[in-house]
């Protein structure tokens, strides 16, 4: 019983002592980045290709796996098979980019920061050129009408996007274009 009451009076003054004596002042944070925010309804133009067709492609390859319907009316079975192989190869691509990314941030506190993330941006524009390059492709393989409708259908997906990134990383952010 003295036990407990030797210890209620301790945390009681531990507790006291926090208000009755000075504090440390709280380190000063760290400033925060200045901040942009990409809404792709209001500038569309800063939502890049290839974050555009990477959207496009995952749509095309994922769920029910058809094309948009402004599209699908329009190509032939053969065009139709090219948008899902494209598709179905940029989604490949970025999993094997994203297992490159991975490993070369494994590197951190084996290689230098800035060379890590050298590495990891060479991935990444590499990985973007290549959905661009399936874009291409595929715009080539159809016929005029089909790929207006599909260029149509990327471009108002811009509507929809939002980012927010620090400034000095927007012009990372819209690489390689």
């Amino acid at each position: 019983m003295m036990r407990s009451v030797a210890l209620a009076l301790f945390a009681l003054w531990v507790s006291a002592a926090k208000f009755a004596f000075p504090q440390p002042a709280p380190p000063p944070s760290a400033p925060q980045p200045d901040i942009v925010h990409v809404d792709g309804a209001r500038s569309p133009e800063l939502i890049p290709e290839w974050s555009v067709w990477g959207y496009v492609f995952r749509i095309v390859s994922g769920g029910p796996r058809q094309l948009p319907s402004s599209v699908i009316r329009l190509v032939s079975k053969e065009e139709e098979t090219l948008v899902m192989r494209e598709a179905d190869g940029v989604q490949k691509v970025d999993a094997a980019c994203q297992t490159r990314a991975a490993k070369a941030a494994a590197r951190l506190g084996i290689d230098a920061v800035a060379a890590v993330d050298a590495k990891v941006r060479e991935i990444s524009v590499e990985c973007r050129w290549e959905t661009l390059r399936a874009r291409d492709r595929v715009l080539n393989g159809l016929n005029p009408e089909a790929a207006t409708a599909l260029a149509a259908f990327a471009e108002s997906t811009k509507a929809g996007t939002t980012i927010s990134l620090p400034r000095k990383d927007l012009a990372r952010y819209l690489e390689p274009e």
